[in-house]
């Protein structure tokens, strides 16, 4: 015989969803910051790379078409890594073996094979303008998954746990304040926000605007298809990231899993080198 609960009695199963949700917040939150320290590595590696390469009067002329510094994120990483470690998260972490793998890999090839590179920027941060902003709303609005309450509302001026979404504009001086003695990437990056759908629009044009990507001669034409494999090549070891995580086996379903997998490493990937290889060969040349 089935009994009906009175009215001001819980179901059971809402009961203990509303128990334990709490516990789930908390869970989530300890998972996301492990996956952002991974990605901190991966960030990190493949911008001095980069960075390294601009400063070769050398380089591979379409690395200098593809990349600003103002793009770069390792900065807004480690402000969020401070929010959820600490201060000192630095003196404290090390990266995983699969994540090892993964920075030895972007240097091997930013050294042997430089223009694989163009395949970070167009994946990684088209993926922070496409699934990353509706990671970023779901992390704002998530109840009790901030260590402590936000000090902002979605679109507000402050960055806490959430910056490596926010793109800011960086005074002409931010590296030498960045480098000062107790500055913090934090302290440095506090210029006004830009709109992400316009950095979008300019990094897409960018990506596809390379001199000579759409050349027919045959060196054009294997420098793109190296460039697409590396794309593959960084959805492979991005997934291999975030399943090596640890606990993440516990909330693989979770909304957090499939707003990073959305942010870090599928659409991004399909969406801009979709974009970039299918077009016509053009009948410019190119010259390295």
């Amino acid at each position: 015989m089935t009994t009906v609960p009175a009215q001001s009695q819980l179901l059971l199963t809402d009961e203990l969803r509303q128990k334990t949700k709490g516990l789930h917040a908390k869970t989530d939150r300890l998972i996301y910051r492990q996956i952002i320290l991974g990605f901190y590595y991966v960030f990190s590696t493949f911008e001095e790379e980069y960075d390294r390469h601009l400063k070769d009067p050398n380089a591979h002329p379409w690395l200098k078409h593809t990349y600003s510094p103002d793009l770069k994120r390792s900065e807004a990483f480690e402000a969020d890594l401070a929010y959820y470690y600490g201060p000192d998260f630095k003196q404290h972490i090390r990266p995983s073996k699969q994540v090892q793998a993964y920075i030895d890999h972007i240097r091997d090839i930013s050294r042997r094979h430089p223009e694989r590179l163009i395949a970070y920027p167009a994946t990684l941060y088209l993926g922070l303008f496409f699934g990353g902003q509706i990671t970023r709303s779901k992390i704002v609005k998530a109840t009790n998954f901030f260590p402590t309450p936000p000090d902002k509302q979605l679109g507000g001026e402050h960055d806490s746990g959430i910056a490596i979404f926010t793109f800011r504009e960086k005074p002409s001086n931010h590296e030498e304040v960045v480098e000062q003695e107790g500055a913090t990437p934090a302290a440095a990056a506090t210029g006004k926000k830009l709109d992400p759908n316009k950095i979008k629009t300019d990094l897409k044009a960018r990506l596809n605007s390379i001199p000579g990507i759409n050349d027919d001669s045959e060196t054009a034409q294997a420098a793109r298809r190296a460039i697409g494999e590396e794309a593959q090549e960084i959805f492979a070891r991005n997934m291999d990231l975030m399943t090596s995580t640890q606990g993440m086996a516990r909330v693989w379903i979770r909304w957090i899993t499939f707003g990073l997998i959305y942010l870090f490493a599928g659409l991004a990937v399909f969406v801009a080198f979709y974009q970039i290889l299918s077009m016509e060969p053009a009948k410019e040349s190119v010259s390295f």
